[in-house]
């Protein structure tokens, strides 16, 4: 593992330093287009060779200067060489090299530019000159062609010193010594640039595995080199086919193993201590506490409402604590809440119980009355006796909020016989319900007090004979009720304070607070799913209208 990391790490590197030298190669590729397409260039290598003496002097001071002007701005460890067809030789350096100057076409770099037709070529010093030291271990050469013309003109070489590429390598690796070493070799496994004494540049690097990195592209192997153990890291520069290898002596792992096991122990060591010192701080602060409060808990759970939790730290524990505390008062003063409503609920009771006497002796009373009225032969008393006992008997029901629409139609018709027998034909009274509608279910006692509120305030007000008509029906899922009388009905300023639930002045009190029980009654039982509406008109009457979800089950509200 560690070894493969410090190869992808020398891998890293050595990318690196290629694109390094790439930049390298391609400055130098810009460099001889500068001079293929200079003017001076152009002209001077144009220019016969049979020309006089001073003005070749003159074209030589031109051309030394450019190339001087090139290497200034450039700053590159380079030699570059000009040979012309007419001739006319011009170079850097401090002699002119004899393979430059009595040049043969069929050779060296001379030969590979001339193929290229043009293209910048690149070669080694062993094509040019098989010797074992070299001055320029690099060779780029190109064909300078006459712009417009076409024809060959002469030869640029640009010989790179070692400096110039030793420098770039060399930044790669943390020094050339045994344990590390960095070599440029060309794409035939030559030696261009590399501190080996044994393999002098420009002679073929002799190594087993060689075939392996010229083969390939870029990667790393195990390897023997020199009766020693290595890792071989290598790249390939795109543009030229060199190869940088980079061999990395595998004793340096074990080093690097010895420090990463002496940096572990020493990590593992204060983990140690930083875990236990947790452990400790957890057990004090979190451990602890919450132990505390769970044997409260069970405390609580078996009646001793008294305890509280103390918390040390105003930390989650506090917080959670705290909300215990809350929780254990405000379960004692439920408790204390229920106790005192059970004991309230035993007083209603037992005065409920007492006060059943008077229902009993109303009802005796009333039957007394009625055998009284049908012994002497007055039916319209016994009618009378007979309704208001069963309204009484209806209205004192226990626990039964909704009931069905038969029944309270039923307690209507009692309502309704005592007030026809009372008012004999001063109005007219009609009750339709649909077959459909008789087993839904509905608040009791929700008919008679709407009812009772058109007879009261609409009827009885009215000279002459009235009419009160009763609807009940079942569409679209929902129970529709509608009562409606021709009484002397009401303005606008009254219908609006009556629908805001105000109070009615001149004695019609009555009316709001039916209405208004009605109302409230309806959002009490059917929140959101009923409704209630009237309208009204002075002189003309008024019509109440009910809507309800048509339940044919009973759904008692606590």
């Amino acid at each position: 593992m560690i070894q493969e990391e410090i190869s992808l790490g020398a891998l890293d590197k050595v990318k690196q330093v290629n694109k390094s030298l790439s930049f390298l190669t391609e400055d130098v590729d810009q460099l001889s287009l500068y001079l293929f397409r200079h003017e001076t260039v152009q002209q001077v290598l144009a220019k016969s060779g049979e020309r006089s003496p001073l003005e070749k002097y003159s074209d030589a001071k031109q051309i030394q200067q450019l190339l001087q002007s090139v290497l200034d701005s450039k700053r590159m460890n380079v030699q570059i060489y000009l040979a012309g067809l007419n001739g006319d030789r011009y170079f850097t350096g401090d002699y002119l090299p004899l393979k430059y100057d009595k040049y043969r076409e069929n050779w060296g770099i001379i030969r590979k530019a001339k193929a290229a037709g043009g293209k910048l070529v690149w070669d080694t010093p062993y094509t040019a000159q098989p010797i074992s030291r070299q001055t320029g271990v690099l060779s780029a050469g190109r064909v300078i062609k006459h712009i417009s013309a076409g024809y060959t003109l002469g030869y640029l070489i640009i010989e790179m010193m070692e400096p110039s590429l030793s420098n770039i390598y060399r930044t790669g690796t943390d020094g050339a010594d045994r344990d590390n070493r960095m070599l440029l070799l060309d794409s035939q496994g030559y030696l261009i640039s590399g501190e080996l004494n044994q393999t002098p540049a420009g002679t073929r690097f002799e190594y087993a595995g060689l075939g392996r990195i010229l083969d390939g592209k870029q990667g790393y192997m195990e390897t023997r080199w020199s009766d020693e153990a290595y890792i071989a890291v290598y790249d390939t520069e795109d543009a030229t086919g060199f190869k940088i290898v980079n061999f990395i002596a595998k004793r340096q792992f074990a080093d690097k193993i010895g420090q990463i096991r002496s940096m572990t122990i020493v990590l593992a060591a204060i983990g140690l201590l930083v875990a236990a010192w947790l452990a400790y701080f957890l057990s004090q602060t979190v451990t602890r506490p919450l132990t505390s409060l769970g044997q409260l808990m069970q405390k609580v759970e078996t009646g001793q409402l008294q305890v509280r939790f103390k918390a040390r730290y105003h930390d989650d524990i506090g917080t959670l604590g705290s909300s215990f505390n809350t929780m254990v008062e405000r379960l004692g003063a439920l408790i204390q809440e229920v106790y005192e409503k059970k004991v309230h609920l035993r007083e209603a009771e037992l005065k409920a119980l007492q006060a059943q006497i008077k229902p009993h002796f109303l009802y005796n009373t009333l039957e007394t009355v009625n055998w009284m009225a049908k012994k002497n032969g007055i039916p319209a008393i016994s009618s009378i006796v007979v309704a208001l006992a069963e309204m009484l008997r209806y209205s004192i029901r226990k626990n039964i909020q909704l009931v069905r629409v038969s029944d309270d139609v039923k307690q209507l018709q009692h309502y309704l016989t005592i007030q026809q027998i009372r008012h004999g034909e001063r109005f007219l009274v009609t009750v339709e319900v649909a077959d459909d509608a008789l087993d839904c279910f509905m608040p009791a006692l929700l008919l008679q007090p709407l009812v009772e509120n058109a007879i009261v305030h609409g009827l009885e007000m009215k000279l002459g004979q009235g009419r009160l008509d009763v609807g009940i029906r079942v569409t679209g899922g929902q129970l529709h009720i509608q009562i409606e009388d021709d009484g002397v009905g009401m303005d606008e300023v009254m219908l609006e304070k009556l629908r805001s639930g105000v109070e009615l002045p001149d004695g019609r009190e009555h009316t709001g607070i039916g209405l208004n029980n009605v109302r409230s009654r309806l959002e009490l039982l059917y929140p959101g799913r009923s409704g209630f509406d009237i309208t009204s008109l002075a002189g003309q009457g008024t019509r109440i209208r009910l809507v309800l979800p048509a339940d044919r089950e009973r759904r008692e509200t606590p």
